[in-house]
Parts: structure tokens; C-alpha cells; sequence
């Protein structure tokens, strides 16, 4: 059995069977049945599996997602937004609004309304993990569909979002010599880090795997190469992966250091059993 998916985001191919995916391709969001179709934002599935997804997003200049009188959660999964690109502000029904850029994190909670405006002149791009299964693939709204917002009735729970910047957070030493994680966020079965990869991390050892957790990351900046078992195959910035459980591996840079934004599906860095692998390399 398969147990990685490797995907060159920015064109839709999956690097490892050649096949271009028809869900992994810009569309306009939202969607889905009752809501409008909004221009201004795009998004793509890059992966819907049982633990986690990730999706990319786009937003125009003043764009507001969403484009409604009220804001966007969903029912039954939590999510962390990277922002790669732009700036912007992050309104919550509380009356808080935070000014963000690219680098910065969100987290909200599963059942947590968000909503957030483009202020930047060349646009924002988001790199969005969410936990739980495919069950619920679009997000429901608060506003003309769902009702007017009743600051008495609550939808989210204490601690429902959080904002955070970049450069923040724990160093994790979770892979080795050659490698840097900055641990954003632990939450509900999804937790997050900031990784750098330099060239020496492919000397450091042989093939890692993290057993009891799948692992998947978007390669935001630099070069390099995903070294599997069977096959070598390379990564560059929109480049993808997915590995399940138990999955060998290990990374190297080939180009400066390779940055990424990388998710578990875990609650904390304490429930991730990485081990090294019994096939050496």
C-alpha cells in the first residue's frame, strides 16, 4: 500500500503517478449550494484525507472572506492558516480585529466564526491545514443563510481563536541535525510548525517515520528533494506532500535552505513517535 502523495500545487499534477488532478485546480469560493460564487477568492484542494486536509487560497485586494454579511466557520474542523503572501485584518465576532502579514498564523477552533479582509496591494495567500475527516468539505456561513449573529449564543468555545505572529514560538528539535521547527500551534488533532531544512540534514542519518501520525507540508521557499524507499522526487516552492503513518522518509535542501509549513495530525509534539526507520539508507 501507498503510503505518501506528493503534488505539484501550483499546476495540479501528482508528481507520483503523472496524473493531473481535476480537484486540485483554482476555482472560485465559495461553491456550494446557497452561497454566491465570490471572484475575489480562490482556492484549490491540495489534499482531503481522513485526518487532515490542506487547501491554498487566494483573496484579491479588498476582498473579504467571505463576501457576506457575517462570517465563515466550520461545524466539525478546526483549522491553522499560514499567510504566505500580503496582509490583512482578522475580524471575530467579539469585536477583536488583528492586523496580519505573511508569516503570521491563525488558528480557529472547530464551530469558530473568522473572517478575514485583504488590505495589501498585491493580494493574500493562505496555506490552510484542517483536521478531521473529508465529512465536511466547504464551510458554513453566519449570516443571510444562517441567521443574524446573536452575541449571546455561543458558537465558539473559550480560547476559539488564536493570532499568531511569525517568528514566534518554541524551537522543537524533532528532526535532527541540519533541521529548525518553530512550533506554531497544538491544538485538537492538528498541530503545526515553521521548518528550515538546510543541505546537511541528508547526511544526518538514515530514513525517519512517524508512526501514529500523518505528516503533510507545503514547500513555501528553496529546493530540495523528498527521499522515499522507492523513489527520490523533488520538491520546490507549491510543492506538496502527504504521508500516512509509518511512511520512511527524509528531506534534504538543495537549494538553501527549504522552508515549509508542516502539519501533524495530533494534538501536541508530545503524541508524535518519530523514530528512525529500519531501512537504512
Amino acid at each position: 500500500m501507498q503510503l505518501y502523495k506528493v503534488v505539484d500545487s501550483e499546476r495540479g499534477l501528482d508528481l507520483v503517478s503523472g496524473e493531473y488532478l481535476p480537484g486540485c485546480r483554482w476555482a472560485a469560493a465559495p461553491s456550494f449550494s446557497g452561497c454566491p460564487v465570490d471572484p475575489g477568492n480562490l482556492g484549490k484542494v491540495i489534499f482531503d484525507e481522513e485526518r487532515m486536509s490542506l487547501v491554498r487560497a487566494l483573496q484579491e485586494p479588498g476582498v473579504c472572506s467571505p463576501e457576506l454579511p457575517g462570517y465563515v466557520f466550520h461545524e466539525r474542523r478546526a483549522e491553522i492558516e499560514y499567510l504566505s503572501a500580503g496582509e490583512g485584518v482578522a475580524s471575530y465576532p467579539d469585536g477583536s480585529s488583528h492586523p496580519v502579514a505573511a508569516g503570521d498564523c491563525l488558528f480557529h477552533r472547530e464551530g469558530q466564526p473568522h473572517r478575514l479582509l485583504c488590505t495589501g496591494g498585491e493580494g493574500l495567500e493562505l496555506c490552510v491545514g484542517l483536521n478531521g475527516t473529508d465529512s465536511e468539505r466547504y464551510p458554513g456561513q453566519l449570516g443571510q443563510s444562517r441567521g443574524e449573529w446573536k452575541p449571546d449564543v455561543p458558537y465558539r468555545e473559550e480560547g476559539g481563536y488564536r493570532v499568531l505572529p511569525a517568528g514566534q514560538g518554541p524551537d522543537w528539535d524533532g528532526w535532527g541535525p541540519g533541521c529548525r521547527l518553530t512550533l506554531t500551534c497544538e491544538s485538537p488533532g492538528l498541530t503545526s510548525a515553521r521548518a528550515l531544512v538546510g543541505p546537511e540534514a541528508a547526511f544526518a542519518g538514515g530514513f525517519c517515520q512517524n508512526d501514529g501520525a500523518d505528516e503533510m507540508a507545503l514547500v513555501v521557499g528553496g529546493e530540495g528533494l523528498l527521499l522515499l524507499p522507492d523513489r527520490i522526487l523533488p520538491l520546490r516552492k507549491n510543492t506538496a506532500y502527504y504521508l500516512f503513518a509509518g511512511q520512511p522518509y527524509k528531506l534534504a535542501a538543495t537549494g538553501g535552505a527549504l522552508e515549509l509549513f508542516v502539519y501533524w495530525s495530533v494534538s501536541s509534539t508530545g503524541e508524535i513517535e518519530r523514530r528512525e526507520s529500519e531501512l537504512s539508507f
